[in-house]
């Protein structure tokens, strides 16, 4: 054995070929678990069977079929043999055998690692204009490194005890191939149970320490940052060396000055063409449109697409065909096989639960983007950004010490900090309560305002749509629905679940009666217009808050066009209001549905202290005519507020605009 002691050589050849195998083992079995991340159905499936089966086959099993293979007449073995090269029954197969044993816990102790790490955090480094190798040095690396270190430890305990596979591809050969498995088994079968006792307690011993050193990872990692360990420091020194070399070996690219960087930025012209055709299985993403808007509104009920839109524009998904134009940029043209990935295309990205990194310091968060710049103009540009934002007294700590309303801050802090061309929103309020996110949404309007970055955000929440954009795109079921100022879309929609989607309550079928008098079938009602009604118009909206409810006696008599008297069917009190819902007096008595009108309090107890009936007045310029669509005949019609639902325990619906 190389000048060992023969004594002893089972040890070192048991350490020599365990320390040998786990060097192959630790970076194949991480690369082989990042593969089978990125696999899905039953490719995932068979490829985790074909990597994992020698968890389970028997160590013989394994060991024969690989003395089949690799033998002097099998197909790899004998191809090896004409360059004069034999594995079996040597010292190579004994590192063969203990890396075929170690391979599949390396592969799922990478898994188990790799899967505490957040998707969205890769994809937020990209937006930040991060290659993959950084991504892999500086995020996930460090992120995974105490399950890694983890898998290495069992790797070579189970490297170390290997016996079946290398009793059949290695043999039993001492001072060449006799580990310590098969000592203790060579000693028991000569009856030398002493020197069996010695080997087991070495290999006892041996894996006591793999043991410890895994209690000791996971120790010193409980008390520490995610991430924060030793190739976290070694990533460090690596960059400031690299930062130093490359400004010894070249010049600095000029940097872009910007209004939050301290010096003066004009906005830029800002326009976005999109012309998409996604399909996601049964779901399509069918949307065109253009928009020169700097604060662009994406606003739709859960499942409409408003995140297969983001995802597409950000370069998470890559449809088919399509085209995607920013400020003149083509980032994606099917027909001419463009697709620019995240990292180029200059878009900043906030997700919902912000994505911070959490082994790095709020300042390093938002200084990941601004790698290029020279140290001590990121460190200027860091602290210009997180003044705007508010929290530059947090700037050391992490992200696990914030509160959410502080970890949104420094989310919008890191993606500005990069001077994207546009800002991507997905919903970054919704894990908020009431109170904070109308805090925040002032505080991001302010902070849109200042900068001058135009913003796409991404919502299903109506008042934040309309506080935060001044264009509006509704979209429903992958399709546009309307698009245009929010005034417009909000006032006067054209499109019956247009005027659903943007929170109108009540709705009527109607039937024209005269070019300028219409039947709400749904309300028995006879509605009058100034103008001439669309002969194409199927229904009528009104939003709660627009319509007057007061009592009988404060109107003159006769009652004019579109007043009728009306009752009570049932009331639901809020703090500042309280919904009452009515239906005409006159009523056929058939089940109908009810009207909802949204009452001020102090108005609601002058109101409630006067006699029934009432009178409902719905005044004209706020009537929407709504059409109907194809697809809107065919889906289930929305539950409605009849006269006999209204006498049950309905639960009260969000308040109109």
């Amino acid at each position: 054995m190389n000048g060992a002691s023969p004594a002893l050589s089972p040890l070192w050849l048991s350490l020599r070929s365990a320390s040998l195998a786990v060097l192959l083992v630790a970076p194949l079995g991480f690369a082989c678990a990042r593969r089978l991340r990125q696999l899905r159905g039953w490719q995932r499936g068979l490829a985790e069977l074909a990597v994992l089966s020698p968890l389970v086959l028997p160590p013989t099993v394994v060991g024969f079929i690989l003395l089949q293979l690799l033998g002097r007449y099998g197909p790899i073995g004998g191809l090896l043999n004409r360059f004069g090269f034999e594995i079996v029954f040597s010292w190579q197969a004994t590192v063969l055998s203990s890396v075929v044993a170690a391979f599949p816990l390396m592969v799922r102790s990478a898994q188990a690692a790799l899967e505490q790490i957040d998707d969205a955090l890769p994809q937020v480094a990209r937006s930040l204009g991060a290659s993959e190798g950084r991504i892999l040095r500086q995020i996930i690396l460090p992120l995974a490194m105490p399950g890694l270190v983890a898998g290495v430890s069992l790797s070579f305990a189970r490297a170390l005890g290997e016996f079946g596979t290398t009793l059949m591809l290695a043999g039993n050969i001492p001072g060449q191939t006799q580990t310590l498995p098969l000592a203790i088994f060579a000693a028991v079968d000569g009856g030398e149970t002493g020197q069996a006792w010695f080997w087991t307690l070495l290999v006892l011993l041996l894996n006591g320490c793999c043991l410890l050193l895994m209690q000791l990872v996971e120790t010193r990692a409980d008390r520490r940052q995610p991430g924060r360990n030793l190739l976290w420091g070694l990533n460090r020194r690596l960059s400031r060396w690299a930062w130093a070399w490359r400004s010894r070996s070249k010049a600095q690219p000029p940097h872009r000055a910007n209004a939050y960087g301290g010096e003066v930025n004009q906005p830029t012209p800002f326009l976005l063409k999109v012309n998409l055709d996604h399909q996601l299985g049964p779901f399509a993403l069918q949307l065109a449109f253009s928009s020169s808007s700097r604060r662009l509104g994406i606003l739709g009920a859960s499942g409409a697409g408003k995140s297969q839109l983001l995802r597409c524009l950000a370069g998470l998904e890559s449809p088919k065909q399509g085209r995607i134009e920013l400020n003149g940029r083509v980032l994606l043209d099917s027909q001419r096989q463009i697709n620019l990935p995240l990292q180029r295309r200059r878009i900043g990205l906030v997700v919902q639960h912000y994505a911070l990194f959490p082994h790095l310091t709020v300042a390093e968060n938002v200084g990941f983007a601004l790698a290029e710049l020279p140290p001590e103009h990121r460190q200027q540009r860091v602290i210009r950004q997180l003044e705007r934002v508010g929290l530059r007294e947090l700037a050391h700590r992490y992200p696990g010490q914030l509160s959410g309303g502080q970890q949104q801050r420094i989310a919008l802090a890191r993606a500005l900090a990069s001077e994207p061309d546009l800002l991507l929103l997905d919903e970054p309020f919704s894990a908020q309560d009431t109170y904070l996110r109308r805090q925040l949404q002032q505080q991001l309007a302010d902070l849109l305002q200042d900068c001058q970055v135009p913003a796409l955000l991404v919502t299903h929440d109506l008042e934040e749509a309309y506080r935060l954009s001044d264009d509006l795109l509704v979209i429903d079921q992958g399709k546009l629905l309307a698009h245009g100022p929010k005034h417009e879309v909000f006032d006067q929609p054209r499109d019956l679940e247009v005027a659903r989607l943007s929170g109108c309550k009540n709705f009527s079928r109607v039937r024209q009666l005269s070019p300028s008098s219409l039947w709400a079938m749904d309300w028995q009602l006879e509605i009058h217009r100034q103008e001439p009604v669309d002969a194409a118009i199927s229904h009528v909206g009104i939003r709660a808050n627009h319509l007057k409810l007061v009592a009988a006696e404060q109107i003159h008599q006769p009652l004019a066009s579109n007043q009728w008297l009306c009752k009570l069917v049932k009331e639901s009190e809020g703090p500042f209001q309280v919904s009452a819902y009515v239906v005409p007096i006159d009523h056929p008595g058939r089940s109908l549905q009810a009207i909802q009108v949204e009452v001020r309090r102090a108005d609601w107890q002058q109101l409630w202290d006067r006699p029934q009936p009432w009178v409902l007045e719905i005044p004209d310029e706020k009537l929407m005519l709504l059409r109907q669509s194809q697809d809107e005949r065919s889906r289930p019609a929305w539950p409605d507020l009849s006269i006999a639902r209204a006498a049950g325990p309905d639960a009260e619906p969000s308040p109109d605009l």
